[in-house]
């Protein structure tokens, strides 16, 4: 069992349950979930509101054509979704009044994701650079994933907070013999 598209399934439920819970997910993107499939299915969401849907203004039961609206909309983008995948969204989700914390946990994910693929990508170039005996590209991947990092906490919701640099321990080296001490020089 995988949480994370688990809380895709939830926020993608919840908002077919009730399509007002949108206008608590303004922060959350199509790109930030997994699956594509459930990346074209928030997008089509999105658009059947900001086209007006009736659903979304309603009050009441939620009709049966927002849910056929939103996959023939997402089923324009992507490929095997199903409005028996819609209904299967919907028994996903135990409390749709949480879709809100559904998304966080999309979010962190995609955080996650993003994370990741970043410090590998500066790890290669690291590894690359070390052969080649250049820093030059290290460095500029080490900004890059330095201004990834600033704009994932900006959507987090907090501010980067710069740390000190470790100190040194406070030993006193301990002498190096002669011979030693030419190849630490050397090296």
């Amino acid at each position: 069992m995988n949480p994370l598209m688990d809380a895709e399934q939830a926020v993608l439920g919840a908002v077919l349950i009730d399509p007002g819970q949108l206008a608590h997910l303004e922060w959350l993107a199509p790109d930030h979930f997994y699956r594509p499939v459930h990346q074209a299915l928030f997008g089509a969401l999105r658009k059947l509101r900001s086209d007006g849907h009736p659903a979304v203004e309603g009050e009441g039961p939620v009709p049966l054509s927002w849910v056929t609206d939103a996959v023939a909309e997402a089923s324009l983008h992507v490929r095997g979704l199903t409005a028996s995948y819609a209904h299967t969204l919907i028994s996903a989700c135990p409390r749709p009044a949480h879709a809100p914390v559904y998304g966080r946990m999309v979010l962190e994910g995609a955080i996650h994701r993003t994370v990741t693929q970043h410090a590998i990508r500066l790890h290669q170039e690291a590894r690359t650079g070390t052969l080649r005996g250049e820093v030059e590209g290290a460095l500029h991947y080490a900004d890059v994933l330095t201004g990834v990092l600033t704009d994932l906490a900006r959507r987090w919701g907090t501010e980067p907070r710069p740390v000190a640099p470790a100190t040194p321990p406070a030993t006193i080296p301990s002498a190096l013999p002669p011979a030693q001490a030419d190849q630490a020089a050397e090296d």
